[in-house]
């Protein structure tokens, strides 16, 4: 009994020895998935900073835009002459300052 018991014993250190050898390599493999995973995300995430910042000045870009017509009216407004309500004399809603 004393040999099959030390070839059973060698059995069992041999599966320890396998099982260890197959979870390392698994985990291996895991980590090469999980950092391809990742890397992908963080290029996705590159696009999409490189997408807010193109927004970001197109929308710089309207407002300088705007406030240049704003100004344009201010000056058209300003140097219209004002209309009066003939009854009281004061100005007109929507006339100049």
């Amino acid at each position: 009994m004393a040999e099959g018991n030390g070839q059973n014993g060698s059995a069992r250190w041999a599966g320890v020895v396998v099982t260890v050898v197959l979870a390392a390599g698994a985990m291996t493999i895991q980590w090469g998935v999980v950092t391809t995973k990742l890397q992908q995300v963080e290029k996705r995430l590159d696009e999409f900073i490189g997408e807010a910042r193109s927004i970001r000045a197109q929308y710089a870009e309207m407002e300088r835009k705007i406030w240049f017509l704003e100004g344009k009216l201010s000056g058209l407004t300003s140097n219209a002459p004002r209309q009066t309500m003939p009854s009281t004399g004061s100005p007109m809603i929507g006339g100049g300052p």
